[in-house]
């Protein structure tokens, strides 16, 4: 049996983005002290991962699906999941190229 530790995902995420767990307890509408239990444990409910990915704008499912081989099936055609990632780069493209160009006008070089 898989055994995928939901606590220590979102813990990880925390520390690499720097999120103050008394934070996302404010965020989340999660007792500070429910909160700390539930990163600490190796199982979460679907409602609570909700919660929170929610509350961090962050898609935990995603990382969770990550883990799980590639064999099992799933009822999101590759199609659509490709389609949701480029469309998320797209907007990033953007966000970058204007950026860029304030970068470019602030420091006075013509790109």
């Amino acid at each position: 049996m898989i055994t995928i530790k939901t606590g220590e995902i979102l813990t990880a995420y925390c520390n690499r983005k720097g999120v103050l767990k008394s934070r996302l307890s404010q965020k989340t509408g999660i007792e500070y002290q429910s909160l700390l239990k539930h990163l600490r444990s190796n199982t979460l409910r679907v409602d609570l991962l909700l919660k929170i990915s929610e509350g961090l704008e962050h898609n935990f499912f995603m990382d969770i699906a990550a883990q799980l081989p590639k064999s099992y099936s799933s009822d999101i055609s590759l199609n659509e999941s490709l389609i949701n990632e480029n469309e998320t780069l797209k907007e990033k493209i953007k966000l970058l190229e204007t950026e860029k160009n304030i970068l470019l006008q602030v420091t006075g070089v013509k790109g």
